[in-house]
């Protein structure tokens, strides 16, 4: 696999990129750019990377990414056994700080908006239902790139000034990536999302990435922000909350569909992680909806 530094097609660092991807599931692996980006999920589901940030994301979630921040968003894996009909859903915008000029950005009004791509490098989350804004992106398209300059600006200051949203990535997180360690994480993400409900030797994974386990595991933390045991474990909560909201399994079934072999200990772990019990979890689920 290449590694991974995507390019938008710029003519000009003004140039906006936008497009609405169509697909069967989301095709890019774990990777990054220089451009800033705009991502609002239309229709699929399924786990989003991005930093040291892992949850489940659902239609209508609008996501900001600062520069460089590497992300990935994984489909379920139904999405990928359904080969006849298109299952994933996305607008996706895509620009350079500076797209509407070097000092646009430093009057004081647009401060909001300089102080929201300066949160972005930590990947923002908006927060709730927000038709408005889901509609000026759906609009966005079609219009051209005189008409985009203005109508991304409008959207950036109504996201700065309708908060709250939320921060995805820790303070502390640092990205400063290579080709080959894009590459890398990318291979130990497909190979752990893959065959997270079998018991993975972390020897072998280390293999993957031509180390050894010590070596490995500095080198997954410094990454990533997170040690592999603990990667491993929000991928499989992650499986086990999914399933525990379909409500068709019994906690113990969730906890074996979701690779953990003891179901006590299953119990203790999602309850210190998620604050709650699975059970309790799945009942508020039930109750609210």
């Amino acid at each position: 696999m290449k590694p991974l530094h995507l390019k938008v097609p710029a003519y000009s660092k003004f140039y906006i990129d936008a497009r609405r991807e169509q697909v069967r599931y989301f095709a890019n692996p774990w990777h990054f750019h220089d451009e800033l980006e705009i991502t609002f999920v239309i229709n699929s589901e399924g786990t989003k990377f991005i930093g040291d940030h892992i949850s489940e994301f659902k239609p209508g979630e609008i996501i900001l990414l600062g520069s460089r921040l590497p992300h990935y968003w994984r489909n379920h894996n139904s999405y990928y056994q359904n080969t006849e009909e298109k299952g994933a859903e996305a607008i996706i915008i895509r620009f350079n700080q500076d797209y509407a000029g070097s000092e646009f950005l430093s009057i004081p009004p647009m401060k909001p908006v300089f102080d929201l791509l300066n949160d972005a490098k930590r990947g923002i989350c908006i927060a709730g239902h927000n038709e408005d804004l889901q509609q000026k992106l759906i609009s966005f398209l079609t219009l051209d790139e005189g008409q985009k300059t203005i109508a991304l600006t409008e959207i950036l200051f109504s996201i700065a000034t309708q908060k709250p949203y939320d921060y995805l990535c820790s303070i502390g997180y640092a990205h400063q990536y290579k080709s080959n360690d894009i590459e890398k994480i990318d291979t130990v993400y497909n190979y752990v999302l893959n065959n997270f409900k079998s018991d993975l030797s972390l020897k072998d994974i280390a293999l993957r990435c031509n180390m050894n386990t010590a070596a490995f595991c500095r080198y997954f933390k410094k990454k990533t922000g997170k040690t592999f045991k603990d990667f491993m474990n929000e991928i499989r909560l992650g499986n086990a909350a999914k399933l525990l909201l379909k409500g068709d399994l019994t906690i113990a079934e969730v906890a074996f569909e979701s690779g953990f072999n003891n179901p006590s200990y299953f119990n203790r772990l999602f309850k210190r992680m998620k604050g709650t019990t699975p059970k309790a979890y799945q009942l508020q689920y039930l109750n609210t909806n």
